[in-house]
């Protein structure tokens, strides 16, 4: 089969295959979800970032405190919020509408502006009033075949900024492109028409120079699809890997000169009782994950490792040195517990906590030889994700890496990470700071600034309150607390990850 062939059955794969696991049967009533989360949220309002966003667009001016002199630009972030529809609430954290936040920082404060993705799920959901396609992890009633992945695109995973573009991304179908200034969805991107809907993952790496990789999986083909864009936006080349057994691969590293990638021993495994696509896997700890290293300049030039069984659903950074050595951070979990329990269960006010906690390990692999192995770089009682680094380090050798945490030994009311953490993956030394009760943390980017500076800025869900807040540290000073604090007057849905657009 020529690779013009390839991709087109890939590409169909994805569309007619994995998403569409939903068989006929006996679905649970349409509001029992809806019900046992709305009757546990007085009880535990920090339910309140699981709440579906009503509205199509939110836009107020923060209430801003403090001074971050010389930042400006602007934090898109991304994360599910449409929950429920026509009564009928999603079965799984992964499976609401993506909402896109702008949080614009300039002299003046901060104004934000929140707005749905208008995906084709979204738009004909509204329409008709009820759920109509199957999702990540919900079986719908009376379901609407699925004849592209682009159908049940949720485009609620990511953002990304690449050549004065903003795109909202998902993680088996296309991006969305944005208008940056007012969010508007503009159009369902495509880089070439041979790859027109194929899949596109919502963490692509963005090197210094702008060069674009990314990968995409597309389980019912069992292949993974590889991207190399230029910094003008431009396809150079795309090529799919056969990968048997397939997984849900959520992120990857890139170094100088390779492509890394895990492979946990989550196999896709279709059978009769799939009823929807993460059902269709089964975990396998007797199984080694697979650790498949890419050549940049050719693709087909691979080298497979292993590690033991475990879980990552999130990297910091890569990079590699001389002698070939490649060396990288992740926020490693023994199993991926939290996807099928937490993640699921908070949807009907069912926050017990039940997954295994990540935390970040340093990894070094020598392909040449062989060799790999693995390190915490944290306490096993301790808990670590959502890695993020200084951009202009990507694919190169750096020192630090921005978590989020919890205070070790004190429990939350709310259960969630309440701690923003720098970390030296060199020396495993840690800076923290904790906020108040009350507060969720959610991912915290480190941003560049003038003269050696860089700040970390972040959100928080003070859900007693019912407001959001976007946090903005001094980067050298963490432990001495936000700078500058911008509250809104309404609160936003917890999301999952985010970027920076600095100004000039």
């Amino acid at each position: 089969m020529n690779r013009r062939d390839f991709l087109n059955s890939a590409r169909a794969a994805a569309a007619l295959g994995a998403l569409t696991l939903v068989r006929a049967g006996t679905a649970a009533p349409l509001d029992s979800w809806h019900t046992a989360f709305h009757e546990a949220l007085p009880g535990k309002p920090w339910l309140t970032g699981y709440r579906t966003m009503a509205r199509e667009q939110l836009q107020a001016k923060a209430t801003w405190h403090g001074k971050a002199p010389g930042l400006r630009g602007t934090l898109y972030r991304n994360g599910p919020a449409g929950h429920e529809v026509g009564g009928f609430r999603y079965r799984h954290w992964f499976d609401g509408d993506g909402m896109v936040q702008r949080f614009a920082v300039s002299e003046d404060g901060v104004a934000h502006l929140g707005r749905f993705v208008r995906t084709h799920k979204r738009v004909a959901e509204s329409g008709a009033g009820r759920a109509l396609y199957p999702t990540f992890g919900s079986r719908v009633p009376n379901a609407n075949p699925v004849t592209k992945a682009d159908v049940v695109n949720t485009a609620n995973i990511s953002t990304l900024i690449h050549n004065g573009e903003l795109y909202a991304l998902w993680e088996a179908g296309s991006p969305h492109r944005l208008d940056p200034a007012t969010l508007e969805t503009l159009s369902v991107h495509s880089y070439s028409p041979q790859t027109q809907g194929l899949p596109f993952s919502a963490h692509p790496r963005v090197e210094a120079d702008g060069t674009l990789w990314n990968f995409g999986y597309v389980s019912a083909a069992k292949r993974l699809v590889l991207w190399h864009i230029d910094a003008a936006g431009t396809l150079v080349k795309a090529a799919a890997l056969p990968i048997d057994p397939i997984t849900m691969i959520h992120d990857f590293v890139v170094t100088r000169r390779h492509l890394v990638f895990l492979i946990p021993p989550l196999h896709f495994e279709p059978g009769a009782s799939s009823a929807t696509f993460l059902q269709a896997h089964r975990w396998h700890p007797e199984h080694p994950t697979r650790v498949l290293v890419v050549d940049k300049n050719d693709f087909s030039r691979t080298t497979w490792l292993e590690l033991p069984a475990q879980w990552v659903f999130h990297f910091g950074n890569a990079w590699e040195d001389k002698d070939g050595f490649i060396r990288f951070d992740g926020a490693r979990a023994p199993d991926p517990s939290i996807m099928f329990g937490r993640f699921r269960d908070i949807m009907r006010g069912q926050d017990n906590g039940a997954g295994a906690p990540a935390r970040s390990f340093n990894y070094v692999l020598h392909p040449a030889t062989g060799y790999a192995t693995e390190e915490p770089l944290m306490a096993a009682h301790e808990a670590g994700e959502f890695p993020t680094i200084d951009p202009r380090v990507s694919g190169r050798q750096y020192r630090h890496v921005a978590l989020l945490t919890t205070q070790p030994g004190q429990e939350t009311e709310h259960g969630h990470f309440d701690t923003v953490m720098l970390l030296d993956v060199t020396s495993g030394h840690s800076v923290r700071y904790t906020y108040p009760a009350h507060e969720i943390a959610e991912e915290h980017l480190i941003v560049p600034g003038d003269g050696g500076r860089f700040w970390l800025v972040g959100t928080t869900l003070a859900y007693r309150e019912e407001k959001t807040r976007l946090n903005v540290f001094d980067g050298k000073r963490l432990a001495d607390g936000p700078v500058a604090i911008a509250t809104l007057p309404y609160p936003l849905p917890l999301g999952l990850h985010g970027k920076w657009q600095g100004v000039g």
